[in-house]
């Protein structure tokens, strides 16, 4: 199977029946899930935030994460992220490109907010052609001072639902039967009670194991009817009737010990002969792992292993089909090989939790794969857990996959312990996988493609008014140049029918884009075509919050976290005011340290991830080796270690670490003929990144260079005159503000609530450890420090650490 997170697939003929199982003209399960894999692979996103909660006017910190059959996804180049109120409103939308199967942004919360809860969406436009339930969709308690809610009694209302293992009950057979009990807001209920059966008289007891869920055996007579007398928290009573059990048919149950799973099949004599044979098939997403054929015409029953040692970690649906591919019965089970992370070591070389005191968590990684993590460390006295906590392991494992509520996902990764095993087991029995619906499948209804991936920022455009022999062979030059005034040049075909498109740019905010047909002298054909230019970027969706349960309401922390939570907000806000206020200083000497060449530079020419970064940079205004370099990567040779550099112009080739390094000039992807055209007279900065870089497509394996022209100086010289539209980018990216108390004023109040963030920690067998200073605030005696991430085989960590 691909990228190896399906080592084999089982296919096994238990009890085989002689001759062909089905017909020609029917598909078979296998040959359609390979359909479902290859046009429809499913996206799904985690984000991960800086903090549970926040307080009005601070900013919601996140980095979303992209996955594809549980590996980082290949698919989507750009996040499409929204802050909701909790009328349905979208209060702001962010653009953001996929870096490393990973995006980052913020949200700004208004001081203003009353409030007390938003909802963050994400979602990719692959993900809209699907079961929009499926997109990222997270409420975020708001910690304001809303307006005062009806405190009005209300009776309390309460429900059980049965489940009967597989599906149906059969008369006759026993089954086990799983039940959920829950409140007006879906919140879990404990509970206990009797089946009885219509006379009255008690068949069985139960009661609830974990979270308001349980199961029990019942084997259904004929004839009977049977309900369920049970008492809620309080001690009141209610009764459900249990399903009505079906005449005749088969039982399906799976049987998960941790160490093995396997399945049964029991069938009543009534069967018809010419129905007892059944096909076992098994998939995780989307991909098939079992498959088995099973003969009960003279055999009632039968019991078959599923082989798991080499398969992921996740959801398994295996569902039982007939000789017509019919399916009759379903169950999810949970694969739990404990495969599905590795292992970070975070600890603090430097600790010390007085006022504005400077502190150093280190990360240690042992594998040497690619990583990809983001950090949070807050002021834990703000950022008390909730109890209903989701967190990468459970969001990507567990919850993503199932369409319903799953109360505290996180508790089911917390232990390895066999209770948590078999509560995370009563979760399965009380819900169902539902990406896809066999009889969807077989009935051939597939999902509709509406939106098809996107690249990143993608412009396409038609040329009007011109006939068609006067577009043959025609290109349009084209200078992009954004706010930061860089530019490039970019030669675009045009087709016969006037189309033409400019694929995977990159760039922030707004930029003007430049254009007229080449070798157009005088503008003549510039000047009669009119021009038509799009954005590849989509609208948001409608109905924002359509179908969200009631249970999403986010949860509030305790009183004591809440308190610090406003007082915090209240003495910024109080500063905030106090610095309106006009003073005049006499005498204040103010100094601070001063920044680099290179500083300055980064600065003004950079953005996103190739601000800062690890690697080299070189300035070119007072190099003599610059003025003399016959081309920037003739400059670079024997400048940084282990990046070879052989031939020359056109035909030079890179290689650095075993890898090709991307090109970039502005911050847009470019090639090596259009690097060593330029003139080292232009440029003013070249920046070369240690791999992996994550701001490359591909996620940068052999590193990064980016060319820097003078002020836009490709652009500015060739600009005069040109017709030009604006154009919308992704959103401007904003930098943590961290601060370094060295040289900041100590004396300035700090209430930061997050200390730190950094959505990109990028490791790799040349670098395994990373060491983050940053400073406490304040009053903060307790620390959480938090990290989250991908490795390159879709492995997950999740560390989180109290200092004290």
């Amino acid at each position: 199977m691909k990228n190896g997170i399906f080592r084999g697939i089982a296919l096994l003929f238990v009890l085989a029946v002689p001759g062909a199982f089905i017909s020609a003209q029917q598909q078979q399960p296998d040959s359609l899930l390979m359909v479902l894999d290859q046009q429809y692979p499913q996206e799904k996103i985690y984000v991960h935030f800086d903090r549970p909660y926040y307080n009005p006017g601070e900013t919601i910190w996140f980095k979303a994460y992209v996955f594809a059959a549980n590996l980082p996804s290949l698919i989507s180049k750009t996040v499409y992220a929204e802050l909701i109120d909790d009328k349905g409103n979208i209060m702001e939308r962010k653009t953001i490109p996929v870096l490393g199967a990973s995006a980052a942004s913020d949200f700004q919360l208004p001081d203003s907010m009353r409030t007390s809860t938003v909802y963050i969406r994400a979602y990719t436009s692959w993900m809209l052609n699907f079961d929009s339930s499926y997109l990222y969709l997270k409420p975020v308690p708001i910690l304001a001072k809303a307006a005062a809610a009806d405190k009005a009694k209300k009776d309390p209302v309460y429900s059980l639902q049965f489940f009967p293992e597989g599906g149906d009950l059969v008369q006759g057979l026993e089954s086990r039967i799983a039940f959920k009990a829950v409140d007006g807001q879906g919140l879990p209920i404990k509970i206990k009670g009797e089946v009885l059966d219509s006379k009255g008289q008690k068949v069985t007891a139960f009661a609830d194991m974990h979270d308001g869920m349980g199961y029990f055996l019942l084997a259904p007579a004929a004839g009977e009817k049977y309900k369920a007398v049970w008492k809620d928290a309080k001690g009141a009573s209610h009764e459900t009737p249990l399903p009505a059990a079906k005449a005749g048919g088969t039982v399906f149950s799976v049987s998960n010990t941790g160490s093995a799973i396997s399945y049964a099949i029991h069938r009543t004599d009534d069967v018809p002969t010419g129905s007892r044979v059944f096909m076992v098939v098994a998939q995780m997403q989307q991909q098939p792992v079992y498959m088995a054929r099973i003969n009960l015409a003279v055999k009632t029953q039968v019991t078959a292993p599923i082989p798991t040692e080499n398969l992921s970690d996740g959801i398994m649906q295996v569902t039982l089909f007939d000789e017509r591919n019919q399916p009759l019965a379903e169950r999810i089970v949970f694969v739990n090989q404990g495969n599905y992370y590795f292992i970070t070591d975070l600890h603090a070389t430097e600790k010390n939790l007085t006022r504005k005191a400077k502190n150093t968590i280190q990360i240690d990684i042992s594998d040497t794969l690619v990583s990809n993590l983001s950090i949070a460390i807050t002021d834990a006295g703000t950022t008390a857990a909730t109890g209903q906590d989701d967190n990468i392991f459970s969001h990507v494992l567990l919850s993503s996959d199932i369409k319903g509520y799953v109360h505290n996902p996180a508790y089911y990764f917390s232990s390895t312990a066999d209770s948590v095993r078999d509560h995370l087991d009563l979760v399965m029995m009380t819900n169902g996988w539902r990406r896809f619906k066999w009889e969807d499948v077989l009935a051939g209804r597939f999902p509709t493609v509406k939106y098809y991936p996107e690249p990143y920022v993608s412009i396409a455009g038609k040329v009007l008014g011109i006939r068609e022999s006067e577009l043959v062979d025609k290109e349009l030059s084209v200078i992009l140049k954004t706010q930061k005034n860089t530019g490039q040049f970019l030669m675009v075909p045009v087709n016969r029918k006037g189309e033409f498109v400019i694929n995977d740019l990159i760039f922030y905010d707004t930029a003007k884009l430049y254009y007229q047909f080449n070798n157009d002298k005088n503008k003549r054909l510039t000047s009669l075509a009119s021009f038509d230019f799009r954005n590849s970027f989509i609208g948001a969706p409608a109905r924002p919050l359509t179908g969200i349960q009631p249970v999403w309401m986010p949860v509030l922390p305790d009183s004591l976290t809440r308190k610090k939570n406003e007082l915090l907000t209240r003495q910024r806000m109080d500063e905030f005011f106090e610095g309106q206020k006009v003073k005049l200083l006499e005498g204040v000497e103010v100094t601070a340290r001063q920044k680099t060449p290179q500083q300055k530079m980064d600065e003004e020419y950079t953005s996103g991830l190739f601000r800062g970064g690890d690697g080299y940079t070189f300035l070119t205004s007072d190099d003599p080796f610059a003025r003399s370099a016959m081309s920037v990567l003739a400059y670079l040779q024997g400048k940084v270690p282990g990046l070879t550099i052989t031939g020359n112009g056109p035909d030079a080739a890179l290689s650095w670490r075993g890898g090709t390094p991307s090109l970039f000039m502005n911050e847009m992807n470019t090639d090596v003929d259009m690097i060593q055209s330029i003139s080292m007279n232009d440029v003013a900065m070249i920046k070369v990144f240690r791999p992996p870089f994550f701001g490359a497509i591909g996620g940068g394996a052999g590193g990064a260079i980016a060319v820097y022209t003078k002020k836009g100086e490709l652009a500015n010289n060739s600009v005069s005159g040109l017709n030009f539209v604006s154009v919308v980018g992704y959103s401007p990216a904003r930098e943590f503000y961290s601060p370094d108390y060295t040289t900041a004023d100590k004396n300035r109040n700090d209430y930061r609530t997050t200390l730190y963030w950094n959505p990109y920690l990028l490791f790799d067998k040349n670098n395994r450890r990373i060491s983050i200073p940053f400073y406490n605030n304040d009053n903060a005696k307790r620390i959480r420090v938090t990290i989250e991430g991908i490795n390159e085989q879709g492995k997950l960590t999740r560390e989180e650490k109290i200092f004290e």
